[in-house]
Order: structure tokens, then C-alpha cells, then sequence
């Protein structure tokens, strides 16, 4: 169960791929902005480290209709076994972070978290209950190279102790 919340949350996460270097000046002046890198089709690869399984998905993210949310639909195989999940992705001012909600599964309830950017550094956070037990996640994306690289880890003791659970990379396919 929870290698499955795992593998939805951390695609979505990765599909940064390196991006950041295509930023322009607009955008690093505007931190909205910074959603455009995320703009088009994505596919990414990671592995489940605890059982080496291979994850992957495609993903297409758009603008909302008028502009104030980005879109994300992602299907996700494992196994041979293929997932849909949808993510908006907005910017809080107040806190200077994004936020995002994500949708696994038509007809499940969503789930959010936060995205903090320092420099080349994309950290993901939230958490979910399974069981009646909480699970943090943190997932960072490095853009200080030509491909992105990104980790997962998870922790069910408050933060004491975390597991790498997943690792892969991403990169932008089409506009």
C-alpha cells in the first residue's frame, strides 16, 4: 500500500526533468512563472529500491482554461499495471512556496503538499495515512546537471528515520 502512494506521488514530482535550465529571465523575475518548465509532455523511469521494480509514465500538463493553474494528467505503468492521476499545481505567495493536489485514480480523494525551489533544488513534501499510521514524503529533484535526477524518502516515525524508496530521472519529450 504504501509502495503504490509512493510511486503516484513521485512520478508527478519528477517530471521536472532539466527544465530549469530553459528558464528565462521572465520567469525567474515572476515565481509563477516557474511553473511554465513544466509545460508539455513528460516521461519518466525510476525503480522501487526495496524491490527493483520499474515504474514509468507519461505525463501532459497545460495551463487551466484562464490561466491561473497548471494541469498536470499523468498515466503511470508498474508492473504492467497502469495508473491515471491528475495534479494542479499553484503558486502561494504568502508562503512562497507551490502547492499541489492530485487526484490518483478517477474517483479517489485528492491529496496535497508543497513544492519549495532553492536554486537547482525542487523539495516536495506531504504525507498520507495508511492503516491508521502517517507517512511523510519527501521527494528532491537536482537540476545540477544536464539530466534530472530525483530521490524519494519516506518516513513513518515522525522524521527520526528515513528510506530511499524510489530513484529515477525525467526529461521533456514534446512541447
Amino acid at each position: 500500500m504504501i509502495t503504490r502512494h509512493v510511486v503516484l506521488f513521485v512520478t508527478v514530482a519528477a517530471l521536472s526533468a532539466g527544465a530549469i535550465a530553459q528558464q528565462t529571465a521572465q520567469q525567474k523575475d515572476d515565481p509563477a512563472g516557474r511553473l511554465m518548465v513544466f509545460l508539455g509532455r513528460w516521461e519518466t523511469e525510476a525503480t522501487l529500491i526495496a524491490t527493483g521494480a520499474k515504474a514509468s509514465s507519461v505525463l501532459d500538463c497545460r495551463w487551466s482554461p484562464q490561466g491561473s493553474y497548471l494541469v498536470c494528467e499523468q498515466r503511470i505503468t508498474t508492473s504492467g499495471h497502469e495508473q491515471r492521476q491528475l495534479t494542479i499545481y499553484s503558486y502561494n505567495s504568502k508562503e512562497g512556496n507551490f502547492t499541489f493536489s492530485t487526484f490518483r485514480d478517477p474517483g479517489t480523494a485528492p491529496s496535497s503538499g508543497t513544492v519549495s525551489v532553492k536554486g537547482d533544488l525542487w523539495t516536495y513534501r506531504s504525507s498520507f495515512e495508511a492503516e491508521g499510521k502517517k507517512t511523510e514524503v519527501v521527494t528532491t529533484n537536482d537540476f545540477s546537471s544536464a539530466d534530472e535526477v530525483f530521490s524519494t524518502q519516506i518516513s513513518d516515525d515522525g522524521g527520526a528515520h528515513w528510506k530511499t524508496v524510489l530513484q529515477g530521472k525525467a526529461h521533456k519529450i514534446a512541447d
